[in-house]
């Protein structure tokens, strides 16, 4: 029920934002489908308090907790120049004890442009509550440890995110940094009063869009004989593939998650996609599917919705690993106005286990222009005291066009949760819009899966991309290591 409200809300916000502005915000972001168009008028950026020292201090101590401290509040992220703030979480300041900072419900501050006083100024719990004006629930919440924010705070020449106090832990602040010639509108006052009145007109609405698309797909009948490869072809000019499904009977389910998927778009010679057929729709194992919104497994089928687009034909294969099989194919192929100059792929990769203690899992390394849109990733490994999985203590690192913008605090924050292993944290599995741990069970040995998208704060890159995530603090810890990069590139 949260994830058409996110959609909803996140239009709502933008088509706010983009009246009289140059930039049409609303045909940047807004539209599901334009998370396959190209950003490269983008930069992403984040500010976290990972330790900068290499260590593990990513805001235990709270030494990197802040940029500076300002008339006695922590500055937590600045930047001068248009864009917006697309992402704020947070997790609890203590181990043992809920809440945010030192829980006397400091506010947090955020300035934009050249004003004196702060757009934003609430206590820093509020924010991700549901009730406050222009923070609605689905585009803000709270679970397994983590508070997110994805409420895309607009700014034309400059912002600073700060909270009271010097009692700031961990923290991580995205923004995306707009390179282009025209103008972004500020977000102002009256534009989160007004989006939260529209809100409320759609709350019969909600629930649509959970666990694939609603309208007609074409379907096809695929015949995947034992060990061998099965295909479907779909020749159409300038066509997106909106969903992919797979209508699977419960006792197949196993066998097909365990086929590897190939597509390839117009006359590639090459996939673009080309991943064990589970990895492409986040589902660990048959026994804990996911449900998100681009992603999942719902009422005997397999879905993926992210965008396809395509500007002759798509090649779909599948090739099984142990029995025949006879599925039911569905596609929702709409046509595109232009030609795309992006493809949706995947990069695969897996270390069983990782062993190189100078060496973090790689999630994508590639050349060209393209963006980053999401992660899915399978983890096992030998628990250590209390049954906790270390390796989760592992930093993602983002190296954009050979330089490091986003440098995270750890693996479960990088998920927007918090605190793995702790009671009433992250220490079961749980599944939300945009993130989530379809898989979280701890023995003597471990497992932990997790997926994040992201479609308001997408990864651009101009030439190159380099992300990796650390397995434990500096790599110390052995574990098994599955991963799936989707991402678009120019052809």
């Amino acid at each position: 029920m949260k994830i058409l409200k996110f959609i909803i809300s996140g239009c709502l916000l933008l088509i706010v934002f983009s009246c009289k502005s140059n930039l049409n915000i609303l045909e940047e972001l807004s539209l599901i489908e334009n998370i396959a168009s190209p950003k490269e008028d983008w930069e992403g950026i984040m500010f976290s308090s990972y330790d900068r020292n290499g260590g593990n201090d990513d805001g235990f101590a709270g030494t990197f907790s802040k940029l500076r401290l300002e008339k006695g509040n922590s500055v937590l992220a600045e930047c001068n120049g248009p864009g917006y703030i697309s992402r704020i979480w947070f997790t609890h300041s203590s181990l043992d004890v809920d809440g945010l900072l030192a829980r006397k419900k400091e506010h947090i501050k955020i300035y934009l442009d050249d004003k004196e006083t702060p757009l934003i100024d609430i206590p820093l719990e509020n924010l991700f509550q549901g009730t406050e004006e222009g923070f609605p629930n689905g585009l803000v919440g709270k679970g397994l440890g983590g508070y997110y924010c994805y409420v895309p705070i607009s700014f034309n020449n400059y912002c600073r995110v700060e909270v009271e106090g010097d009692d700031v832990k961990f923290y991580q602040v995205n923004v995306q940094m707009y390179k282009g010639n025209k103008k972004i509108k500020t977000l102002s006052q009256k534009n989160l009063v007004d989006t939260n009145k529209l809100l409320k007109d759609f709350g019969e609405m909600i629930h649509e869009h959970m666990g694939g698309n609603k309208e007609a797909l074409k379907e096809f009948i695929i015949n995947v004989p034992a060990n061998e490869v099965g295909s479907l072809e779909i020749e159409k000019d300038l066509g997106i593939i909106n969903e992919l499904n797979i209508e699977v009977a419960p006792n197949n389910l196993e066998s097909l998650l365990k086929c590897q998927l190939k597509i390839y778009w117009d006359d590639h010679k090459s996939p673009s996609v080309d991943v064990p057929l589970k990895m492409f729709f986040t589902i660990p194992n048959k026994d804990n599917p996911s449900l998100s919104l681009f992603s999942g497994y719902k009422n005997g089928k397999l879905y993926n919705t992210l965008p396809m687009p395509f500007n002759k034909k798509a090649r779909i294969e599948i090739i099984s690993n142990d029995q025949e099989l006879m599925l039911k194919v569905g596609c929702l192929i709409r046509d595109q106005n232009k030609e795309t100059p992006r493809v949706l792929s995947t990069y695969y990769n897996e270390n069983l286990p990782t062993k190189n203690k100078d060496k973090p899992h790689l999630l994508l390394d590639t050349k060209g222009e393209g963006h980053y849109v999401g992660t899915f990733l399978i983890t096992e490994g030998k628990t250590h005291g209390k049954h906790l999985p270390v390796w989760l203590e592992g930093d993602e690192v983002f190296e954009i066009d050979g330089e490091i913008k986003i440098h995270g605090t750890g693996t479960e924050d990088y998920f927007n949760c918090g605190w793995y292993g702790v009671e009433g944290r992250l220490n079961n599995s749980e599944n939300f819009p945009l993130h989530g741990f379809p898989e979280y069970r701890m023995d003597i040995t471990g497992k932990a899966s997790a997926y994040r998208w992201h479609l308001l704060d997408p990864i651009p890159f101009k030439s190159s991309i380099h992300a990796t995530i650390e397995h434990g603090t500096n790599n110390s810890i052995e574990a098994d290591y599955r991963s799936v990069a989707f991402y678009y590139i120019n052809q």
